[in-house]
């Protein structure tokens, strides 16, 4: 059974998302690619997941204005603000100091959403999105806060039941799941919480490698146990042990844009799909240092990225080639 199901879902993405073999990466069938960039509802990749969850919580509480922000270029808060528009909802955004014109923010402002700049980092944006709520609660309004990447226990519920999604494709190709590498970046933290989650309710013990690209492993580490945790109480189900995941620090060297583009680049020209340099670069480059084998395969999820990585595609190749 799968222990999402109890709870409401406002559907927007496509799934099951493909699993398929990279074997013009890796001839030997090693290395499978978890194709959520193909969800299917706008540009919002993985993020679809966690938004069905969050629609819908915020539906059932009657909230009339969904209030989220992030970084400039943050495609969370693009889908939020489409995923809100699709629910009947309002939607505000508070964006970090920064540039202001990327494509999330063009989608959010195509969905209606107000965008509004707040003066502080993005770390310090969820604070500004509670104050922001508590503001629009006092004047008659019914918000509904969401922290940056969808944090919550309820967002975590989307890979909680992403897990169970994989396992099944994993025994449909008659690979023992048990002996998988899954390979996840992390960003805010909610979708490797809820994959853990996930599989601690299915009792099942493979290997689970979250790539963080934005904060140190030791606090990525207590923020996603506490996100896990949560979303397991939801579910009813136990939660995952300390210890259930690996954590690959690679926040002090995310930004691709600083690298050659290797990875970006080999993954265009060889199985067809964009990475975006912020997340899904990190995670290829630790996924392919990893030992494999056809039936011991690593799974990379490919999370999404688009803009991001359409931006990236120019940068990277000039960069590449004025080495050459």
């Amino acid at each position: 059974m799968n222990p999402t199901q109890r709870h409401a879902r406002f559907p927007l993405g496509v799934r099951p998302t493909p699993l398929h073999r990279a074997i013009r990466l890796r001839e030997d069938a090693s290395l499978l690619l978890k194709r959520d960039d193909l969800t299917g509802f706008g540009l919002a990749g993985n993020k679809a997941r966690p938004l069905e969850f969050l629609m819908a919580d915020a539906l059932a509480r009657g909230c009339d204005v969904v209030v989220t922000g992030g970084a400039p270029a943050s495609n969370f808060a693009g889908a939020c603000a489409h995923a809100a528009y699709i629910a009947g909802l309002d939607c505000e955004v508070l964006v970090a100091s920064g540039p202001a014109s990327s494509m999330p923010l063009q989608l959010a402002r195509a969905c209606d959403a107000s965008v509004r700049p707040v003066e502080c980092d993005r770390s310090a944006v969820d604070d500004a999105i509670q104050t922001r709520a508590g503001e629009l609660e006092s004047q008659g309004r019914r918000p509904y806060a969401v922290p940056r990447g969808g944090a919550t226990a309820v967002g975590a519920l989307g890979f909680a039941d992403a897990a169970v999604e994989v396992r099944a494709q994993l025994d449909d190709l008659g690979i023992d799941p048990s002996r998988a590498t899954i390979v996840l970046p992390v960003g805010s933290g909610a979708s490797l919480a809820g994959f853990m989650a996930g599989s601690a309710a299915m009792e099942i013990d493979w290997r689970v490698v979250g790539v963080s690209v934005s904060r140190p492993s030791a606090q990525m580490t207590a923020q996603v146990m506490s996100l896990s945790t949560g979303c397991s109480s939801l579910m009813g189900t136990s939660p995952a042990p300390p210890g259930a995941f690996t954590l690959v620090d690679c926040s002090q060297d995310s930004d691709a844009l600083e690298g050659d583009g290797g990875g970006a680049r080999l993954m265009r020209e060889s199985e067809g799909i964009l990475l975006d340099p912020h997340y899904g670069v990190p995670a290829f480059d630790v996924a392919m240092q990893l030992h494999a084998t056809d039936r011991e395969p690593v799974v990379l999820w490919q999370t999404g990225g688009l803009p991001a990585a359409i931006e990236f595609v120019g940068v990277s190749d000039s960069r590449v080639m004025g080495r050459q």
